[in-house]
């Protein structure tokens, strides 16, 4: 699995960052359910369409992290970076019309990186870290929450990489 990191880091407090990230791609999927049913149900359809279901039987290679975003009433948005060797003329278009490929502008977030289960509970305790920390500083972001993933689920726990991120508006 390839890391997705382009970024650059704007500013580091504690265990808070402030990262720009350049232009790239997602592919993503919008499921329903409680947190954790819905990343299973889109991370399996997304990991159809980079195994080669797609109109160029292609595979892809699967980066880290895959990310989950509410859209509210118990619908998430479930997505991955794609490699950077496509861009929205060459990367291989979904046979499932439920994928949605999106090219994302230039993104600038704050970041708040921990260890541990990718859990309902240790994500709420670290959602509420960084919400506490942008009021603080007074901070104007995008209302719902990035939730990130970066290992397997076989991965020991404590050696686990998750983020809670926020997109900074201006």
């Amino acid at each position: 699995m390839a890391k997705i990191h382009d970024y650059t880091v704007l500013k580091t407090d504690g265990q808070f960052e402030i990262r720009q990230y350049k232009n790239f791609l997602t592919a993503s999927v919008e499921t329903d359910g409680e947190r954790e049913e819905a990343i299973s149900k889109g991370f399996r359809i997304l990991f159809k369409y980079i195994s080669g279901e797609n109109r160029n039987k292609e595979s892809i290679s699967m980066t880290v992290p895959v990310m989950q975003k509410s859209s509210g009433n118990n619908k998430w948005n479930i997505f991955f970076v794609v490699p950077k060797k496509f861009d929205l003329q060459n990367v291989p278009q979904p046979n499932d019309q439920s994928i949605k490929i999106k090219n994302n502008a230039d993104l600038k977030v704050i970041v708040i990186t921990f260890s541990g289960l990718f859990s309902d509970s240790n994500i709420k305790e670290n959602e509420m870290k960084i919400r506490n920390y942008i009021k603080e500083k007074g901070l104007k972001i995008e209302d719902h929450a990035i939730y990130a993933g970066y290992n397997a689920p076989w991965t020991p726990w404590f050696l686990k990489r998750n983020e809670v991120l926020f997109r900074l508006v201006n």
